[in-house]
């Protein structure tokens, strides 16, 4: 995952704490619910980010053999398989 656990968990406070300071919701749920929520929502987004990368990967191991892992081709290739795969799943990676 490219965030930790910890860190997942502070930007959640963060992002809660920056909502409700700046009274952008109304709660009919305790704040900590409210953090925990936001919580599970990035960690979702993570895990869609890291399957995206996989299917990525994969199809460039399939469908283009002749690039080398790592090369500069390679991470061009990867950016632009991983985008279109991300377009087709409805998700927006930037």
């Amino acid at each position: 995952m490219r965030l930790s656990e910890e860190r997942v968990t502070v930007l959640a406070r963060e992002i809660a704490d920056a909502l409700l300071d700046e009274e952008h919701v109304d709660l009919e749920i305790t704040e900590e619910r409210f953090r925990f929520l936001i919580e599970g929502l990035i960690l979702e987004d993570l895990r869609l980010e890291e399957q995206i990368d996989a299917e990525a990967t994969q199809w460039l191991r399939t469908n283009r053999a002749f690039l080398q892992e790592g090369t500069p081709d390679w991470e061009i290739a990867l950016e632009k398989v991983r985008d279109d795969i991300a377009i087709a799943k409805g998700y927006v990676i930037r």
